[in-house]
């Protein structure tokens, strides 16, 4: 069985309410995935039980808010002392199945309010290397760009499409003022209406600032969710009833599965068949934040990495192109070799990372409103690359 792994920026991972409720973060996604890979792509057959259908969501602590880990990956199957995965009564689809799909909610690692200090010094970090980023030019055009996005969000819906909602529940997080001014053991303050936090197009991109200042700036809050993501794939692979996987990543969740299969060891780092990514702002940390462009494990995985981007996402840049290429100037034919590198563990000879780059137009194909260029996951145009990855990786 070839098991599908989604992961979503941080705000935007909303688990099921119920088993039987289409509202979990990546139901939409699945239906998408569903209309092209039909018969081949099962459901959580816990969901299936309670009259529902979906992917298997496996929570970093659980019961939610909770600093228990277990209980959450224990869906996934319970580490022996062996060091083999005992599966009994939780399969992640029905027999026969080809297509499994797991969606990782690693949201209670860290709640996630707006953080003024974690955005300043993510301005700190990026101002330096604008110029190794993108051209003048490129920088008014993107300008422009992002101002189409907002302005093009459909307002009729007034709602954000069910693959990008902000999560609804959250706890307050502790900002500069409020860790000078309170004790760390004094109450937190309710967090605010989830009206007040805003929505559309402009609550989506705060989200994801929100999303990538905490990610980039607080080393405890990445290695939490490091740790989960590596554990719980470890135990899908190791699953007896597992071949392979293909990581999908979304936004900041790009970062996070790059960084994932990046630190694979090498005998788990070939059973990853494909890496998808969408609206990834992997070229702007590489750029702007100097986390470089070495690939590590991403040389043994057995497949290809294709990457899905939007020119109006303001999150998103082409990865095919080379480390040397900016913003602004044409894109080379064929998209390039690609920004990252891999280095052979024998010679050290250093060597392009290919990434294929596929542009689609998420303003005109996506459903939902929100910030509607970044909104990939209910863009049919994206399922059906998807669905010919994952389709692909299938032996």
């Amino acid at each position: 069985m070839l098991v599908v792994i989604t992961i979503h920026g941080i705000g935007f991972q909303q688990a099921p309410s119920s088993l039987a409720a289409p509202d979990g973060y990546a139901d939409a996604l699945h239906e998408g995935l569903r209309r092209h890979l039909g018969d081949l792509l099962g459901d959580d057959p816990t969901r299936i039980a309670a009259g529902g259908r979906g992917p298997v969501y496996t929570q970093s602590n659980y019961p939610p808010l909770t600093h228990a880990t277990e209980p959450g990956l224990r869906r996934l199957g319970s580490w022996t002392p062996s060091g083999s995965v005992d599966v009994t009564g939780v399969p992640l689809a029905g027999a026969g199945t080809q297509v499994a799909h797991v969606a990782l909610v690693y949201s209670g690692l860290e709640s996630q309010q707006g953080d003024l200090a974690a955005l300043h010094d993510l301005a700190v970090l990026a101002d330096p290397s604008l110029a190794s980023y993108a051209t003048l030019g490129g920088l008014g055009h993107m300008l422009i760009s992002d101002l189409e996005a907002l302005r093009l969000h459909p307002t009729i819906s007034g709602a954000p499409g069910a693959s990008l909602q902000p999560r609804m529940e959250t706890v307050h997080h502790r900002g500069l003022v409020d860790r000078l001014l309170h004790r760390p053991d004094d109450p937190l303050p309710a967090a605010p209406p989830a009206e007040a936090q805003g929505d559309g197009a402009t609550g989506v991109l705060r989200t994801v600032e929100d999303d990538v200042a905490a990610y980039v700036t607080s080393n405890e809050h990445r290695e939490r969710v490091r740790m989960f993501l590596r554990d719980a794939v470890s135990r899908i692979l190791a699953r007896p009833d597992v071949e392979g996987a293909v990581i999908n990543g979304h936004s900041n969740g790009t970062v996070m599965g790059f960084d994932l299969i990046a630190a694979l060891s090498p005998p788990s780092a070939p059973a990853v068949r494909a890496l998808i990514t969408a609206g990834s702002p992997l070229r702007k940390y590489s750029d702007l934040l100097q986390w470089g462009g070495d690939a590590g494990s991403l040389r043994l995985i057995t497949g290809g990495w294709t990457n899905l981007w939007d020119p109006l996402d303001p999150v998103a840049d082409p990865l095919g192109p080379p480390s040397t290429w900016k913003r602004g100037e044409p894109i080379p034919e064929g998209g390039g070799p690609g920004m990252f590198v891999v280095h052979d563990p024998e010679t050290g000879a250093e060597t392009a990372m290919p990434v294929s780059d596929l542009q689609v137009d998420n303003v005109r194909d996506s459903t939902g409103g929100g910030l509607r260029a970044h909104n990939y996951w209910d863009n049919d145009a994206f399922c059906a690359a998807a669905a010919s990855v994952i389709s692909g990786a299938l032996r």
